[in-house]
């Protein structure tokens, strides 16, 4: 096929899911096709339309992932289980061996299949036993079987791994974001796409040859014969050369799920409207020019809901649509918008007369969608019900309405489903970027005399972390301990239990420690006499980074007694500078998970007192800048949370005003001044409450150096207090 010469158009749509549809297989003239809301479809092409020829609905959850069968059939990933069907759709078989959601499925050969799911592992299946158990993953698992002993898996952390039957060979970080899907090319190497918005071609060795740009949402499909087929949450799917030139970009009414090509070299889409959409470039087999016009005013539309952004001024300097039969389209296809009242609409020049499309978005006159509610979201009508899909590749609803706080929303989520703290960020990427920022809108035409402050340095909201693991020493010196104590010992089956527990904080495919580690870390180590604390301290620092961790600050505690015990190590006569760094590390890490993040924060006033212990007057350039991590932590959080401590304006303001008493170094100094430039650029309480500590300091201050983003970064925050 010679794309450049022929590009597609639509083909068929089929109506027949109502739901996502997640993903699609093809196999000779049948095409498999399978959804979020509990069935497959298996179609069969004849004369050049495809027929429904079996509903396959015997399943009891969400089907992401399916794949063909060389010997004929499919496998269909459904919960836990990999069901397999024979050609016609019916049941010959079931693969039971995952944790989780099966997200990725693919077949070797007539004896091999290999499987991701979301419980961090992959599986290789021979003769429908299972051979090997791939490890070390991050969640969501992206598969692809080369022969039987040679496998590419990716998954949520980003990087490609490469295995010889159940040894990994090679790794490399080959995007920042999960690897939703791994495909061959023939005679080159490997296709792979990612949420971080790109594909990438690579050799067999693993070495990138091509990077493909263009897409501005997750990139959900790749496919590739001839040429490279992708679907994004940007609502296309794209068409690109091996050299990364982009031949067609077909607009979709919503998040395009999964891309295939048939032996026809069609293409098959599926979309979270549950359509499944076929293209051809053999234009015998177009769809009438009624069905594509149709196709695309919808896609139109859906664009225009998303972007346009109408400003009181905006909508009373549209043309009413009273004026429509006065005013001349310039082309066929042409989107105008009308006013009709009070509320815009989008018109389509059919030639002839102006065809209304429908409503726009951003005139507040959206549809309401009714949630019943729950601890965290009362019950009523939203202007959005979001399916967001979970670590076991499960969906829970998240309603949003124009002008909420996205960081808020996304917040009570991560409280109401007991998620970490790290997820919350990509929730409001997405609320940001299928919602319309109308607080933001309003605030902007509300007060038109004041204008925005443009800032390059801040807020700076990227939390430090101490994540450096030497578990073995760890261990050893734990052990030892243990031997001196004479109090509060482990017995043996404690020591087996915790040290499983160690051993686990280095495997990112282990989502919960046994409650059995927390138990002994806080009934007896955390107990033991202070000379022998030290390597307690480095356990739960990187215990910290753990989202089993948030046990420990949670219940009616809520961590306090961690917090006190730091304070009161710090403030020992002659502590070891050592120690005091390993023990605010430790802090620092408690801004990771949301309920150590909360005690933090409640408990602000102690972290006051710690600054003001001699230990830290007096401290060392090292210490220094593990309290400036710490301050820029608290800063960070305060900014993403200012309503949760009603004071901490004022208290973080009075530990930074003592942290400045005395001098401090240069990279000490110029994270603090970040941090008063997060609080400064908080919501007005937090603003008014730290204002009038930190001006007069911040006004007076020079720093001398010639790095120019430190200079900068300083200007920017003396602006911001003024």
């Amino acid at each position: 096929m010679d794309f450049e010469f022929s590009k597609y158009t639509l083909s068929q749509t089929l109506h027949h899911h109502t739901a996502i549809v997640r993903s699609i297989s093809c196999q000779g003239n049948l095409i498999l096709t399978a959804s979020s809301d509990k069935t497959a479809k298996l179609y069969v092409l004849e004369q050049g339309q495809y027929t429904l020829l079996t509903n396959v609905d015997f399943f009891d959850n969400y089907i992401y992932s399916t794949t063909t069968r060389p010997n004929g059939g499919f496998a269909i990933g459904c919960g836990n289980t990999i069901y397999l069907l024979d050609s016609q759709g019916n049941p010959d078989g079931a693969l039971n061996g995952h944790d989780a959601q099966v997200c990725s499925l693919n077949s070797i050969d007539e004896h091999t299949l290999i499987s991701g799911s979301w419980d961090a592992t992959a599986i290789v299946w021979n003769n429908g036993v299972q051979q090997y158990r791939l490890k070390g993953h991050k969640h969501g698992v992206a598969v692809l079987g080369l022969d039987a002993q040679n496998y590419l898996t990716g998954s949520q952390d980003g990087v490609l791994r490469k295995w010889f039957g159940q040894n990994q060979v090679k790794e490399i970080k080959a995007h920042t974001d999960i690897i939703r899907e791994i495909v061959v090319i023939s005679d080159i190497g490997f296709l792979t796409c990612s949420n971080d918005e790109t594909l990438k071609i690579w050799s067999m060795d693993l070495e990138l040859i091509q990077e493909l740009l263009g897409h501005t949402g997750y990139v959900f499909s790749c496919k590739y014969k001839s040429n490279i087929l992708s679907g994004s949450d940007d609502r296309t799917a794209k068409i690109w050369g091996l050299g990364g030139q982009m031949f067609q970009n077909i607009q979709f009414p919503g998040t395009v799920w999964t891309v295939a090509y048939n032996n026809e070299d069609d293409i098959i889409v599926g979309c979270d409207d549950g359509r499944v959409r076929i293209f051809t470039y053999h234009h015998e087999r177009n769809a009438t020019q009624e069905q594509i016009d149709q196709f695309e005013q919808e896609a139109q539309l859906s664009e225009a809901q998303k972007t346009v952004q109408l400003s009181p001024d905006q909508l009373k300097n549209l043309p009413s649509t009273s004026q429509m039969s006065q005013m001349v389209g310039k082309k066929n296809g042409e989107i105008r918008l009308f006013k009709n009242g009070d509320k815009p609409e989008a018109y389509m020049w059919n030639g002839t007369e102006w065809t209304l499309m429908g409503d726009v978005l951003g005139s507040g006159q959206q549809q309401k969608r009714i949630f019943d509610g729950d601890k965290y979201f009362p019950a009523g009508e939203y202007d959005y019900i979001f399916d967001v899909e979970d670590d076991n590749g499960l969906q829970k609803r998240l309603p949003f309405n124009d002008g909420e706080s996205h960081m808020a929303a996304a917040e009570k989520f991560c409280l109401r489903e007991g998620y970490s703290k790290h997820y919350m960020q990509q929730i409001v990427n997405f609320l940001k970027q299928n919602t319309r920022n109308v607080q933001q809108q309003q605030q902007q035409y509300a007060q038109p005399q004041q204008k925005k402050q443009e800032y390059d340095y801040l807020p700076y909201t990227q939390y430090f972390l101490y994540e450096n693991k030497n578990v073995e020493g760890l261990k050893k010196k734990l052990l030892e301990f243990n031997q001196q104590v004479t109090e509060y010992q482990l017995t043996e089956k404690d020591i087996i239990y915790f040290m499983k527990g160690v051993d686990q904080l280095l495997d990112p495919a282990q989502p919960k420690l046994d409650n059995t580690v927390s138990q002994v870390f806080m009934n007896k180590l955390f107990k033991w006499p202070n000379q022998f604390l030290l390597p307690v301290w480095d356990f739960l620092r990187i215990f910290n980074l753990h989202h089993s961790s948030e046990t420990l600050y949670s219940g009616l505690d809520k961590g306090i007694t961690i917090i006190l015990d730091a304070n009161r190590l710090i403030d020992l006569e002659n502590q070891s500078p050592v120690f005091i760094r390993l023990i605010l590390q430790t802090l620092t890490n408690c801004f990771y998970h949301n309920a150590n993040q909360y005690s933090m924060l409640k408990y602000l006033s102690i972290f006051g007192d710690i600054i003001k212990t001699q230990a830290i007057q007096k401290c060392d350039e090292k210490t220094n800048i593990v309290v400036a991590n710490l301050i820029m932590n608290y800063s960070i959080a305060i900014f993403q949370k200012p309503l949760f401590n009603e004071e901490a304006g004022l208290q973080l303001s009075q530990a930074i005003q003592n942290f400045l008493h005395l001098q401090r170094d240069q990279e000490s100094l110029i994270k603090v001044v970040t941090a008063v430039g997060n609080l400064m650029l908080s919501k007005d309480i937090i603003r008014n409450q730290s204002l009038p500590i930190l001006k007069p300091i911040i006004l007076g201050l020079n720093i001398q150096t010639d790095n120019q983003d430190t200079l900068k970064c300083l200007q920017e925050v003396k602006r911001s207090v003024i």
